[in-house]
């Protein structure tokens, strides 16, 4: 987790953001993912400033990447604070690399097939929304006439025959 200084506009946070992500992305490093949280308020002052911007760089690297880039973000003055935990020691960057490819052909094949899902329902609206609602107002009348009626103390309880008595 990296914050950066609020006062940086998107202009000016960018270029950080990519030299960051050039470090990771170095032959023995794989970023894994780059999130944006936003501004948001500190717990406490951070060099005089109240807020700050989160960035959350999720990575895999070995020590001499960390080394690297822990010292970038010491020298700029953009960054207020960092914190770098590591999640796994043996993690496998070629894994990874593997499920992260995996993981975006699976998006692309869902993404497309939603696409042509959409055109089909755009295609003929009208009819299943005729025939839906008919069936939807059926069940909601259905749910209250069984809905029982009085106190309602029996409506938690179930008494079974052996005289036992279950919370439902």
């Amino acid at each position: 987790i990296v914050i950066v200084h609020p006062s940086l506009s998107q202009e000016d946070r960018q270029p950080f953001l990519e030299k960051m992500t050039s470090l990771v992305s170095e032959p023995e490093g794989l970023l894994l993912k780059l999130d944006e949280w936003g501004q948001k308020k500190l717990a406490y002052e951070i060099k005089k400033q109240t807020r700050g911007y989160y960035v959350l760089l999720e990575y895999c690297g070995d020590g001499a990447l960390v080394k690297e880039l822990e010292r970038n973000l010491r020298l700029d003055d953009r960054a207020l604070k960092y914190m770098t935990v590591c999640i796994d020691k043996d993690a496998d960057v070629d894994r990874l690399k593997a499920e992260l490819e995996a993981a975006v052909q699976q998006e692309e094949t869902a993404g497309a097939d939603h696409q042509q899902s959409a055109a089909a329902d755009a295609v003929q609206p009208a009819e299943g929304e005729a025939a839906e609602k008919p069936e939807a107002a059926s069940e909601e009348n259905q749910a209250e006439d069984s809905a029982p009626e009085g106190d309602g103390k029996d409506m938690d309880t179930e008494e079974p025959e052996d005289g036992s008595v279950q919370i439902v």
